[in-house]
């Protein structure tokens, strides 16, 4: 009898020794506390909807727009170059109207992908994490094949779901955390995604307001045209503007 109640509080020790090693986690990998409260709706707008392909026409060279080394039709003579003294991998040019408004603007520059920025330091987007290491996310992305932006929106998409419970695993606790990190430092709140396809490959991000994003994807790197107004850059327009994109 006595070896029983040995036995038994023996059990209830590792027991509640589990659990409150559990809860302990729970706490700490607990994703509520970055306050993503449209987590929902950014997961949800990273959803592939539609597709173009690219077909590259050439052009003379004093038809293009160049800046680094990047080219598309200079279709921005009558817009004025806006001074761009925060980042100089940019170039901003606005159109205007009879009333000094802006009736259409365009951007272009060069940027990492976002899982290439995600595997060297995250605390360029702004924010810190004293839980999340840089290694952690090399790690999960390696785990997870997630090598392209368009795998890491994927990978989001089926896992937008995934909750930390006390019989979660640690190692999916953490997983989780990760997730929702990724989408708190970096990524913006969209319509959809576009998926581009052909001479280049990329996406557009069709984001909640007047303007898309495009990102070709080349060399490891992002080569963004932002195109803002969307009543002056059509979508027709803005593929045709696409079709004479050359990238060396």
């Amino acid at each position: 009898m006595k070896r029983f109640k040995i036995v038994l509080i023996s059990l209830l020790i590792l027991i509640i020794g589990y659990f409150g090693f559990k809860i302990f986690f729970l706490y700490y990998y607990n994703v509520d506390n970055m306050n993503v409260e449209n987590y929902k709706d950014i997961i949800n707008g990273l959803k592939i909807k539609d597709k173009i392909t690219i077909k590259s026409e050439t052009l003379n060279e004093n038809e293009y727009l160049t800046f680094k080394n990047m080219k598309v039709k200079n279709d921005f003579k009558d817009f004025k170059l806006l001074e761009n003294n925060e980042n100089q991998d940019f170039i901003k040019y606005a159109l205007y109207d009879e009333n000094d408004k802006v009736k259409a603007s365009f951007w272009m520059g060069i940027t990492e992908s976002y899982v290439d920025m995600f595997r060297k330091d995250v605390t360029i987007f702004g924010m810190n994490d004293k839980i999340i290491k840089n290694t952690d996310i090399s790690d999960f992305l390696d785990e997870n094949n997630i090598n392209s932006d368009i795998e890491l929106f994927s990978y989001l998409q089926e896992n937008k779901n995934n909750k930390n419970n006390i019989f979660t695993s640690i190692k999916h606790m953490k997983e989780n955390y990760i997730l929702n990190f990724l989408v708190a430092v970096a990524l913006p709140e969209i319509s959809s995604v576009t998926l581009i396809d052909g001479d280049y490959d990329g996406y557009i991000f069709n984001l909640k307001g007047d303007f898309k994003e495009v990102s070709i994807i080349k060399n490891n790197k992002r080569y963004i045209f932002t195109f803002l107004k969307l009543d002056y850059f059509t979508d027709e327009y803005i593929k045709e503007i696409l079709n004479t994109i050359v990238i060396d």
